[in-house]
């Protein structure tokens, strides 16, 4: 889509990407742009002059960008304002570039090429080995390289997805991770969130139905709490000891270190609530084996995960009573008693 007041303007940009091979729809009007866009008109790339009479370039592209389908959709600035005032605001309200009058035919066929390569880019279902690390600090790998985050709401974005494969509205996204926005400075957020993290990730990860979005189908990654989950399930069920420890290993820090979203920090008490569990349950079922040792380990784990638990610190004491070691269980009690005192 072109869009300009100016007919000689409008017709050698269409004739300049019409000879590369593009499908091209003008306008002289941004008014009658706009009609198009809101009655279905879904163009791949939008390139618009700025100064226009009545709706200039920068209220076109707020307009365009308030439907939902096109908040991605590379937008291109073309005007003969050359000010760096004017290139910073359209460059601030997110356009993609910012091509001068009179431009070049190469840098503008460039600018869109380049553009439309992104946009099938991040339309391709997503390919290779995609490994999340929640425990810790977030880490998301593909095909054994690290992927770097620009935006940590993208990444946030991200997680939230991975733990709610049911699907999720705006409306849901939106109390998660911006809570107190209105809700269309919501929903604009969750889309460009979006667009972002397709951008890192490399190709489509999400697909949407029902108004509810979801990972989509032939998205595969391996996610170390999902693994925990069914270890931890698997642990509960046989009460071997091997089990209990597989779950165990898996629990590598607590759930997205350094993001504080209430969400989160639901999620992330239920996991230490659970790996207490796991750790109390494995440290008596050691002590049932009489593996001391073992046993001894764990509950010295359970104090350091959970150092308020006067049945992690008790367990710990009991047990060097066992071994002959009465001096440590009193040190024990007493480490736990100060704690209280403290606490």
């Amino acid at each position: 889509m072109v869009v300009d007041d100016e007919p000689a303007t409008l017709k050698v940009t269409e004739l300049s990407l019409v000879a590369a091979g593009y499908s091209v729809l003008t306008f002289e009007s941004p008014f009658e742009a706009m009609e198009d866009l809101q009655e279905g008109l879904r163009p791949d790339v939008i390139v618009s002059d700025i100064s226009m009479p009545g709706m200039d370039g920068f209220e076109f592209y707020g307009k365009a960008r308030t439907i939902q389908e096109l908040r991605a959709v590379p937008f291109l600035f073309l005007t003969a304002m050359e000010d760096r005032s004017s290139m910073r605001r359209g460059m601030t309200l997110g356009a993609d570039d910012y091509l001068t009058k009179p431009f070049d035919k190469a840098e503008l066929l460039d600018a869109v090429a380049v553009r439309l390569k992104r946009i099938a880019e991040l339309r391709k279902p997503l390919e290779g080995v995609v490994t999340a690390k929640g425990f810790g600090h977030p880490v998301i790998n593909r095909d054994g390289e690290r992927l770097d985050w620009d935006s940590l709401k993208a990444l946030e974005l991200l997680f939230y997805l991975l733990e709610h494969r049911s699907g999720v509205t705006t409306f849901e996204v939106a109390e998660a991770l911006w809570p107190g926005k209105t809700e269309s400075k919501a929903s604009s957020s969750f889309h460009t969130t979006l667009y972002r993290l397709r951008k890192v990730m490399g190709g489509e990860l999400v697909e949407s139905a029902n108004r509810r979005y979801y990972l989509h189908s032939k998205f595969n990654i391996e996610y170390d709490i999902d693994e925990y989950r069914q270890l931890s399930q698997r642990a509960r069920e046989t009460g071997e000891l091997r089990d209990y420890q597989a779950a165990l290993d898996v629990y590598q820090g607590h759930f997205l270190i350094g993001f504080d979203s209430a969400w989160i920090e639901t999620i992330r008490l239920n996991l230490q609530a659970e790996h207490l569990t796991l750790l109390q349950a494995a440290a008596e079922r050691a002590e049932e084996e009489e593996d001391l040792n073992r046993a001894t380990m764990l509950y010295q784990k359970m104090t350091e995960h959970e150092p308020f638990s006067e049945v992690a610190w008790e367990g710990l004491a009991s047990v060097w009573e066992a071994r002959g070691e009465r001096g440590k269980a009193n040190d024990a009690r007493e480490r736990f008693e100060r704690l209280m005192a403290e606490g």
